[in-house]
């Protein structure tokens, strides 16, 4: 079944990973926050994502790694309640499930060097530093303490331009 890109926000756990050589990944490990079109992973980059047909594109404007010899793309599909990845450049195959709870409000912030996204009761904070998945009024927002400042959002103590944003971004 085919998926849109409308319907991927939320909290998403990845519950397999087989990778090229058949090894499988089981571990609950990975967490994907997926807004409008914001996302943070916390294997640790954060960016955009786009959809083409059945093709996603994560688009990592935030990356605390090098990057790979391939786009981040994938075929995605629903298997029930499953979200199945496949590889497009690489050969894997990811299933994902997202947590209960809603998805709205949905928000995100784009700015010079870092990404403030929200979905639901989430959010997801990325900077060169690494990606912080949590919820709102736990204490690494607390820490983070988001607000804006004339039209510049102040986060961990550094005021910070925005480039972009998306949805009504509420603090």
């Amino acid at each position: 079944m085919s998926v849109l890109i409308s319907e991927c926000s939320g909290l998403w756990r990845r519950t397999l990973l087989i990778e090229s050589d058949g090894s499988r990944d089981e571990s609950t490990g990975v967490a994907w926050l997926q807004g409008i079109t914001a996302y943070a992973d916390t294997r640790g980059f954060a960016g955009r994502l786009s959809q083409h047909d059945d093709v996603f594109e994560w688009q990592r404007l935030i990356d605390i790694k090098p990057p790979g010899p391939f786009p981040d793309a994938g075929r995605m599909r629903w298997d029930a309640d499953v979200l199945v990845e496949v590889g497009l450049h690489e050969d894997y195959v990811e299933h994902w499930v997202r947590a209960d709870g809603p998805a709205a409000p949905c928000w995100g912030l784009f700015l010079e060097s870092a990404i403030l996204l929200r979905a639901g009761a989430q959010f997801g904070w990325a900077d060169l530093r690494g990606v912080v998945i949590g919820i709102v009024g736990d204490a690494q927002w607390t820490a983070l303490n988001p607000h804006m400042n004339a039209s510049d959002l102040v986060a961990n103590g550094v005021r910070w331009s925005i480039e972009d944003s998306e949805g009504e971004v509420d603090l």
